[in-house]
């Protein structure tokens, strides 16, 4: 006897606007099966999954089974799958392939037929545009929404806000969670402390815990001051704010101040201290290189780039002295531990910049001996004039850089940031790790074994 195995599935917005459900799938679909004369193997049950993909439990059990049965029956094609690729993909690559036959009860074909065979492509091609037409219908409604001021819905909605009747409802425990965190960040606590005191409190939202990257990106949600954000573009929208104006303007000031905007840069540092370390002797930057010792074992270290440069034979001249990355990693981090805020003086200044001041140094020289050959009779008045013009602008602007002073994080920030610093090494997180040190610190310059750190707080 012929075995079939049985797929049937909805989509929840499929549910409400074609009205087919699972169960009446299912019921026909036994019927033409007891009429065919063929046996019910299995039922592939997959409520709730959109056809867009083949990501569905049920599909990849049927596909897992597919040697066991002789024939998949579906009520309709797209029941299958919604994607062109996809449908020829499960027919000819997984169903045929495996010796197997696929029926539509509906469309009314077989693929054991030559005319089954054919109709596969064509109505894939239906299909795919349906899906099309029904994605580009959904944007529209959700642009029409947002012009209105209205949410357009989705899985997850905004923490702070219930979705009901097709509105944002504030929620006042979830709204005064929100609140807080405002507030707290404000006032110089880290998003990563912030994150820790909620959970220790109990204080979740509702969908789950809190950690430092829901937290940050709270902190930019438009939709606590009432707007609605869609395609690019903000819309006043009808639901009530939960943050006010001048609070969420102070976030955004301090996280600019903080280098907030500026974390996700940590993702491109493979070392703890990427990004921060610059050479005392020629002013280019330290970064983590490898090799290996007597080629028995790899070992890790921070090196200035001119210097590697040199070994690949272009002539730079930097003696300045390696490190061992765990060496210098940790020499870091215990100078963090030791901090007494208490005790710290403000910087008056940004730390000077190797490379700007070489650069005037280099200026002064070159006016200098422009004097010398006017002295000499060896250049005319005129060109010499020009010639220090020029370059008593170009001094001016890399004074003026040198000198501007740099926006500096709060103590409390700083005092909260060096005290989390324990905890995420334990996790071992290279990005929140990196993200944490580089609040912390503006630079680090290396002279040989003298090592200066310049903070970023005050």
């Amino acid at each position: 006897m012929v075995s079939c195995g049985l797929y049937v599935r909805v989509s929840s917005e499929e549910q409400k606007i074609n009205g087919y459900s699972l169960g009446e799938q299912e019921e026909r679909l036994r019927k033409y099966c007891e009429a065919m004369g063929w046996e019910v193997y299995k039922i592939y049950n997959d409520g709730g999954f959109s056809g867009a993909n083949t990501n569905r439990p049920a599909l990849q059990e049927l596909i897992r089974d597919i040697k066991k049965i002789d024939k998949v029956v579906v009520y309709k094609l797209d029941r299958l799958s919604r994607s062109q690729k996809d449908t020829l993909y499960l027919i000819e690559d997984i169903i045929l392939g495996n010796g197997c036959d696929f029926v539509s009860m509906t469309e009314n074909f077989d693929t054991s037929t030559p005319l089954g065979r054919a109709m596969i492509g064509i109505i894939s091609v239906f299909a795919q545009l349906e899906r099309e037409q029904i994605k580009e219908r959904m944007m529209m409604g959700k642009t029409a929404r947002a012009k209105k001021g209205l949410y357009g819905g989705g899985r997850l909605f905004p923490i702070g806000y219930d979705y009901v009747d097709g509105q944002l409802i504030v929620n006042d425990y979830e709204a005064s969670i929100i609140q807080k965190i405002y507030t707290d960040y404000a006032n110089g606590i880290s998003p990563i402390q912030i994150s820790k005191e909620l959970n220790n409190k109990g204080l979740y939202h509702k969908y789950g815990k809190w950690n430092d990257t829901t937290v940050r990106k709270a902190l930019t949600y438009k939709t606590y001051l009432g707007y609605i954000s869609w395609g690019g573009e903000l819309h006043k929208g009808v639901h009530e704010p939960i943050i006010t104006e001048e609070l969420f303007n102070k976030v955004q000031a301090r996280r600019e101040r903080s280098k907030e905007t500026r974390h996700d840069r940590a993702g491109k540092f493979n070392s703890y201290l990427g990004g921060l370390l610059v050479c005392g002797e020629c002013g280019e930057r330290y970064q983590k290189q490898s090799g290996r010792s007597h080629g028995k074992y790899y070992y890790e270290y921070y090196g200035c780039v001119s210097r590697y440069r040199k070994s690949r034979g272009h002539g730079a001249k930097c003696t300045n002295k390696s490190w061992k990355m765990y060496d210098l990693d940790n020499l870091i981090i215990e100078e963090i531990r030791k901090l007494s805020f208490e005790e710290i003086k403000p910087q008056k200044k940004k730390p000077i910049d190797t490379k700007i001041d070489k650069k005037i140094a280099e200026i002064e020289k070159q006016m200098s001996k422009l004097l010398d050959l006017y002295a000499t009779g060896d250049i005319p008045t005129d060109i010499l004039q020009d010639k220090i013009k020029a370059l008593n602008e170009q001094k001016s602007k890399l004074e003026k850089e040198l000198s501007a002073p740099g926006p500096k994080m709060p103590k409390a920030e700083a005092k909260s940031l060096s005290e989390a610093l324990d905890d995420i090494l334990k996790s071992g997180d290279l990005d929140q790790i990196h993200g944490i040190i580089s609040e912390l610190i503006d630079k680090i310059e290396i002279n040989g074994d003298d090592i200066t750190i310049f903070w970023a707080f005050s």
